[in-house]
């Protein structure tokens, strides 16, 4: 029997389209956080705007997940593509050159709305296009095309920011975001619209419990399991987030284009990951799945010994590139799996309310994660490794807990 294609029309014009949108929002965030940081010059107030920033996705994701399940999918992608060219424009006209930070966080603030509401679309999407037994490789995919904006827009945005400021940046991105809106009219996501048997707010309220009660009482363990996870982005991904640029900018004191660099190495750790996910390392059972948060748990010691040490600023930052990219693969290959368990065991109407409801609860911590690193880091100042350390040890014993969590999802499953 053939093996069915993976790369058919619609999943390479999404595909396409998701390269080019992601890729100008992450020379976007990039550029924003380095002026937020040279605005102010402190991790914990760099840390809470990036905490602020994240509320939206956090609250907003079943919202999303309502609209993907509810709307043809390819219809929200280009309404929120040529919204967020629109959103750009204006703020490189009125704000971006008054220094204004308060302008600056709202613009940060929105652009997290708009993602809330897009990524469930995409995410839902996937199943529709590639058949089951593909499903593993296309969230590979779908990631490597996240991991391949992180790897290529801090590179350009380094080189941008370093020689020429905010301002180039802005119309790349703009100009990224209209060129994937006019790549996603040609789309065609298979769509069976679902009747509405109430008023919009009472149908939105109804569609979030028939999800919730899907994971509740269908899947309690990998309710559970959500909670883990929520847990694991408070102490490690929070790390990644304010950690990263706080000790290669403000501890090691080096340049944005080195910063851009580290900024690539965690994509190209996600890039490896998305690649392996179709070998038989990613290949591994779900319920031993956890063993990547071991790997990435153990991965910041050299980490924390590189920043005690009396070493060069340069051996440090060789540390941190290289065990936090080969972290970011561990935890590239523990997302692909989780994700494609969970759309394997996720009915097909139920796909963007359910994905959006993981998300939410797997973000949720991610403020309250960037807001402790960004106070930790400020008040570790002389020893940032002690807020490495915390995030290590945290990681491990989750990955412990996780493991007994993972068995009884799939025994359920």
């Amino acid at each position: 029997m053939p093996v069915p294609r993976l790369f058919t029309r619609d999943f390479t014009l999404m595909t396409v389209g998701q390269i080019i949108s992601l890729f100008g929002n992450a020379i976007l965030r990039f550029a924003l956080s380095l002026h937020v940081l040279a605005l102010t010059g402190s991790a914990a107030v760099f840390g809470g705007i990036l905490a602020l920033s994240m509320v939206p996705t956090a609250l907003l994701s079943p919202l999303g997940g309502i609209l993907a399940d509810r709307l043809p999918r390819a219809r929200i992608m280009v309404i929120l593509d040529f919204s967020t060219c629109a959103c750009i424009l204006v703020f490189d006209a009125l704000f971006a050159r008054s220094g204004n930070l308060a302008a600056v966080t709202l613009f940060m603030v929105l652009l997290s709305l708009i993602q809330a509401v897009y990524q469930p679309s995409v995410q839902a999407s996937v199943p529709a296009l590639v058949a089951e037994d593909r499903l593993n490789a296309a969230n590979g995919v779908v990631l490597q095309v996240q991991a391949l904006a992180g790897l290529l827009g801090p590179i350009l945005g380094g080189i941008l920011m370093g020689f020429f400021g905010l301002y180039p940046i802005l119309a790349v991105s703009a100009g990224c975001f209209f060129g994937s809106a006019v790549l996603e009219l040609f789309l065609h996501i298979p769509f069976m619209p679902q009747p509405r048997t109430a008023p919009l707010l009472i149908q939105a309220r109804d569609d979030l419990a028939v999800a919730f009660r899907f994971l509740s009482r269908d899947y309690p363990a990998l309710l559970r399991l959500l909670g883990i996870v929520a847990l694991i982005n408070l102490f490690l991904s929070s790390l990644f987030t304010v950690g990263l640029p706080y000790l290669v900018k403000v501890h090691l004191g080096l340049s944005d284009q080195l910063y851009g660099l580290a900024e690539a190495a965690l994509g190209l750790g996600s890039i490896l990951g998305g690649l392996l996910s179709a070998t038989t390392v990613g290949q591994i059972r779900f319920e031993s799945s956890h063993r990547y948060l071991l790997c990435n748990a153990l991965l910041l010691l050299p980490v924390t010994v590189a920043l005690v040490l009396p070493v060069p600023p340069l051996v440090s930052y060789g540390a941190l590139l290289l065990c936090m990219g080969l972290g970011l693969t561990c935890a590239a290959l523990f997302t692909i799996s989780a994700q494609t368990f969970l759309q394997m065991q996720t009915p097909a109407p139920l796909l963007g309310k359910v994905g959006a409801l993981v998300t939410t609860v797997s973000v949720c911590a991610m403020p309250a994660g960037q807001a402790l690193y960004g106070a930790l880091f400020d008040v570790l100042a002389p020893a940032p490794w002690l807020a490495v350390l915390l995030g290590g040890g945290a990681t491990f014993l989750l990955a412990l807990a996780a493991r007994g969590a993972l068995s009884r999802s799939v025994r359920i499953a």
